[in-house]
């Protein structure tokens, strides 16, 4: 029986970031009980009409821990119903919304790892992007997290943001130190259509880094971090070993999973689906006993081959070649060996029985994707 992973999405928050254009709404609470009711009813649906194992959950938002844990428990119940065999559970949260009762309450449902979402270590920077947490308030979670006894904690942090700065992000790196957690995602700020952020730059009134400093900022986080055995593991994705994302891996190995709730996006049977981001819509499809689907595309063997190789290659590890050729009848050294040649010579790929991205090739991966597509 197929194992596959679910996502569920909670769509609501205290404030929402500057530079997000997530499913996420703040001061909509009338709108969380009759959410999760109608998540409930989703999940539902889908267990009535597929027989499979779920062995990954992710809950993300907007800000999850934000909302009753009374309510995340409904939702975990729900999710139990199906046929499981758990090896990660991840819920997101954000400083400033958790406490030792929902710690707790995350704790007893089966929850394995916390991901929060601290950005920076810098007040300055959290107020610049408008975060409504501290350095301070960070600190003190990621504490109350370690002492309620979660083994695998991540957290999140982001490079190029307004009045970020070496100094600034050489500091990061003094608490990451400090904090020694087993799993980090470090992204760059993505100026995403709909955000603050996006129109700011739009007017020009958003200052961000130098494109050659934020690289080298960058190859200087992956070389510290390196150094405290958190490797490299995908483009923005450094863990201990034993601790990388397990959920995140079904999406780069191009596995199934469910997406349930507002603007999420599944993947099953080689169809990749999306939900509505609009929660009347939302509302009114689920009452009308209609899956919120608004978009649905299936993923033929050439666009799975395309993706796979984009997913692959953002991995540290990249394409196993043997295992390329079993699965797409092709030898990918031969089939894209103009691309490839050229990025070779250059210095972007190592070859061996399996092809990667070099430190340097990894800040250049856009331009061979879009090579082949």
């Amino acid at each position: 029986m197929n194992k596959i992973g679910a996502y569920i999405h909670i769509p609501f928050c205290e404030k929402k970031c500057y530079y997000c254009d997530f499913a996420a709404f703040p001061n909509l609470e009338n709108w969380i009980r009759p959410y999760v009711s109608n998540l409930i009813k989703e999940m539902n649906f889908y267990r009535q009409r597929m027989d499979v194992i779920i062995d990954t959950i992710y809950i993300g938002g907007g800000t999850p821990s934000y909302i009753d844990a009374r309510l995340i428990e409904e939702i975990v119940e729900e999710i139990y119903k199906f046929k499981t065999d758990i090896k990660e559970f991840t819920i997101e949260a954000n400083p400033n919304s958790l406490n030792k009762e929902k710690l707790k309450t995350y704790k007893k449902l089966g929850i394995n790892r916390i991901s929060l979402g601290v950005q920076s270590f810098d007040d300055r920077v959290l107020k610049n992007i408008g975060r409504n947490h501290t350095r301070e308030r960070a600190l003190r979670d990621i504490d109350l997290i370690r002492e309620a006894g979660f083994k695998n904690l991540s957290f999140d942090l982001m490079l190029n943001l307004p009045g970020q700065d070496m100094d600034s992000v050489k500091k990061d790196l003094d608490f990451v130190k400090k904090i020694n957690p087993d799993h980090i995602s470090w992204y760059s700020l993505i100026l995403d259509k709909g955000s603050r952020f996006y129109a700011l730059d739009k007017e020009g009134k958003l200052d961000l880094m130098d494109s050659d400093l934020e690289v080298d900022i960058f190859d200087m986080i992956i070389d510290e971090l390196s150094r405290l055995n958190l490797k490299r593991y995908e483009v923005s994705n450094f863990a201990k070993q034993g601790f990388e994302s397990l959920h995140n891996k079904k999406y780069w190995n191009g596995e199934g999973y469910f997406g349930f709730g507002l603007g999420a996006s599944g993947y099953l049977l080689n169809t990749r689906y999306t939900n509505t981001r609009n929660l009347a819509i939302y509302d009114k499809f689920i009452r009308e006993n209609k899956l919120p689907i608004i978009n649905k595309e299936f993923i033929d063997r050439d666009e799975k081959e395309k993706e796979y190789i984009i997913f692959k290659l953002r991995e540290a590890q990249g394409i196993n070649l043997k295992t390329f050729k079993e699965k797409f009848k092709a030898d990918f050294l031969e089939k894209y060996k103009e691309s490839v040649d050229k990025f070779y010579r250059d210095g972007f790929f190592e070859i061996s029985d399996r092809i990667s991205f070099t430190k340097k090739g990894f800040s250049l991966s856009n331009e061979f994707f879009l090579e082949i597509i």
